[in-house]
């Protein structure tokens, strides 16, 4: 998943500050506000030793909406000025992130297979890079497992994602993998 390099607290400030000038603080989310929300999913990544592009990538993952979060500060047109903020790379898997056509890309995960990858934006239908790819199922992870903090969350999260995690067993890192069971239980439980 890229070079293993520390996130900077200067990238770090950068990325929040950006979106607190669009309102993220404001935002209302599932546990809290929306930059709660973000900050846990970015921890959550270095937690697990992800490379600096993906945290900063989960950190800013809903700037342009997602298929299950409507709410967008930037259109997809605006790139250029999030890849500004926290760079080309981080930003770029920001936008797959939010591309992603779900109910579309979510029931072709397996283990071995290749998927066909739909973006939602642009209706365009491809076979993404296998570590980009990879990248997109950790910051999945991360943004899914940040908002388990009560019971009904565990059962929901086992419930609406439980198989697809263990389809991703070998495509996210041991830690990705080990929090959602820590968390939901193992998978053949599910």
């Amino acid at each position: 998943m890229g070079e293993r390099m520390q996130l900077s607290k200067d990238a770090y400030d950068r990325a929040v500050a950006f979106l607190k000038s669009h309102g993220a603080d404001r935002t209302p989310h599932v546990n809290s506000n929306l930059l709660a929300h973000l900050e846990g999913t970015c921890e959550l990544l270095r937690q697990w030793g992800n490379p600096a592009p993906l945290c900063l990538a989960g950190l800013c993952h809903a700037v342009y909406g997602t298929d299950g979060f409507a709410v967008a500060f930037l259109d997809p047109s605006e790139r250029s000025q999030l890849c500004e903020v926290i760079g080309a790379e981080a930003e770029a898997m920001v936008y797959f992130y939010a591309s992603c056509d779900r109910r579309y890309v979510y029931p072709q995960i397996e283990r071995a297979a290749p998927v066909e990858f739909r973006d939602r934006f642009s209706e365009t239908v491809f076979v993404p890079d296998e570590a980009l790819f990879r990248s997109f199922l950790e910051l999945t992870f991360a943004n899914e497992l940040e908002l388990v903090t009560t019971p009904a969350l565990v059962d929901y999260t086992r419930e609406t994602f439980g198989v697809l995690f263990e389809r991703c067993r070998d495509l996210v890192s041991q830690a990705a993998f080990a929090h959602f069971t820590a968390l939901c239980g193992e998978p053949t439980l599910i």
